[in-house]
């Protein structure tokens, strides 16, 4: 692993430090993808800052729409 950290390497760092102590508490899910042969891991945090029905909504849309012009 690279050890040649940049400044910027260094405050996303930080910053996703704080972001995992702020929301260690709520549901995750982890999800595993392979890209190109690359594995990535996912870590999702359900926090609930999102309005259900606009997303519900926004999704049924873009699904109606995609269905429709297909």
């Amino acid at each position: 692993m690279n050890k040649n950290y940049t400044a910027v390497d260094r405050e996303k760092a930080g910053k996703m430090f704080e972001l995992n102590e702020k929301y260690k508490d709520f549901p995750e899910r982890v999800s595993e993808y392979e890209i190109d042969g690359k594995k990535y891991i996912v870590h999702s945090r359900f926090v609930g800052e999102k309005n259900i029905d606009e997303v519900i909504g926004r999704l049924a849309f873009e699904r109606a729409m995609k269905e429709t012009l297909a």
